[in-house]
Order: C-alpha cells, then structure tokens, then sequence
C-alpha cells in the first residue's frame, strides 16, 4: 500500500496568518516574572535610547528616542527568559497596532538588539510589505560588551522546528538575504518559499532570526538557540479580513543537515 499523496489541488490556495498560526505557540518557552520591578536602558550604536520599567501587571511603560519611531507609551509584553540569562521582551503597541518593538537583551553581559517592525499600508512600495530595522546596543552603562553583529552562520544549515504535533517545518539557509521555510506537517502543507530574511549574532549558538514573506503580509522576529535546541518568538501580519495579529510561535529545534557551498560557491 502507498502513502497517499497530499491533495495539492485542495491545499494549493495559499494560507493566511490565521490558517497555520493556531497553536503554533505550544512548545514555546515559557512567560517570566523575573523582570518584574526592574528598568532597563538600552542605548543602541546609531544614537538611539529605548528604556523600560516593567511593572507587576506584565505592562511595561517605555520611552524611545533618537529613532524614526519615538514614542513613549504603557503596553502589555511578552516576556521569556533565553540562553543563559537574557530575555526576549515583545511589546503589543495599543496605540501602533501596525508596529511592534522587539528587545533581545542580556542585563549582565550588556549586549542588546532591538528590532522594530512595521506593517505598511496596501499600496507600500518597499519589498515586502512588513519591514524592520535592527538597533544593537548596551545595556545600562555596559560599554564594553560585545554587540550583536549581522551574521552569516546559518548559511547551508538545515533544521527542522517542531512548533507543536501539528506544525512542523523545515528551514534551508541559502545566503545572508534568502531562506526557504518548507511545511512537513500543517495546515501548509507542500507550500514552500523562499524569504527576504535577516540573521544576527548574539553569542555563540544563539542567533536573531527574522524573515518577511513576499505573497501574504506577515513579518517574523525568532530568537533560535541551537545550544539549547530551542527557538522563541512572534510573527506579525495581517489576517485575511486585514485585522491585525501579533502571535507568539515557539518551537523544538532539529539539527537537520549542511550543505557545504564553499566546495562549489559561496553564497552572496
């Protein structure tokens, strides 16, 4: 007996952000009180200052300046411990739905990133219609901390993210500006694509990965740890009746191959 093929003549329409991102948090990390009380400041290289104080109600009230996004404002966040004492901080902006701030910070080694995403009007002209920025920094007054740097690591990885029983997808990592998401399992199933996409350094195993789809509205922000096998993060879009949706996803992470292109090519 054969395995049945997918019914590609069913699935070929291409899903919205509501059809695959149903419970496509199940083994994310979990939330964390630890910040709880405390303010961070985080002055980026380009000028920039974004400074938090985290109250006990998950809202943060924050400050940014010295962007082309200042603003200040009291939001909820999305809070998760990463690696070996940094956090990954989410902010749902109730007066900037089309935009999210993102910070990856570390209090005790000192190095941060944040990234801020926006989703642009019908009749953008950039490449996609969700864009970021990335603003490395310091933490508070640690000015001698190694920043995060734009990478090329992941280039000819294969791995496989297992956000729940039902969403399984594999990444190929084919240069410093394209990757290609493939889905195993999911209401995806058989779709592929390859992805305007961004990778910055952390520490060593411990990487930002962000990528902005070109045929629906969706943007993505993942920390991936490959030392912990772990991925943590969020993609923000439009559903298919244009309401906005910032999602937390999370997965297991599975070292799935390499493919060496330095023998043939190096990938731009």
């Amino acid at each position: 007996m054969t395995e049945q093929s997918p019914n590609l003549t069913e699935s070929s329409q291409w899903k919205a952000m509501e059809d695959f991102s149903a419970g496509i948090d199940t083994n994310r990390l979990p939330q964390t009180d630890a910040l709880t009380g405390q303010s961070i400041s985080i002055t980026c290289s380009d000028g920039g200052c974004l400074r938090f104080q985290f109250d006990a109600d998950r809202t943060v009230t924050w400050q940014a300046h010295g962007f082309e996004w200042d603003g200040t404002g009291r939001d909820s966040y999305d809070g998760v411990a990463i690696g070996e004492g940094a956090y990954w901080v989410d902010l749902n902006l109730a007066e900037r739905a089309k935009e999210s701030i993102t910070a990856v910070f570390h209090p005790e080694m000192g190095w941060a990133l944040i990234i801020h995403s926006i989703i642009h009007e019908a009749d953008f002209d950039t490449e996609t219609r969700v864009t970021q920025t990335f603003h490395p920094g310091y933490v508070g007054e640690k000015r001698s901390a190694t920043l995060p740097t734009e990478t090329r690591d992941l280039i000819g990885k294969r791995t496989l993210f297992r956000y729940s029983v039902n969403h399984l997808y594999e990444h190929i990592y084919l240069s410093s500006r394209r990757f290609v998401w493939h889905n195993l399992v999911g209401e995806q199933r058989g779709h592929a694509a390859a992805e305007l996409a961004t990778t910055w350094k952390l520490e060593d195993g411990l990487y930002v990965f962000t990528w902005r789809e070109e045929i629906i509205p969706v943007g993505t922000v993942f920390v991936f740890d490959y030392a912990r096998g772990r991925s943590t993060g969020k993609f923000i879009g439009l559903s298919s009746d244009g309401r906005i949706q910032n999602d937390r996803g999370g997965a297991e992470i599975i070292e799935f191959g390499y493919s060496n292109y330095g023998e043939h090519q190096e990938p731009v």
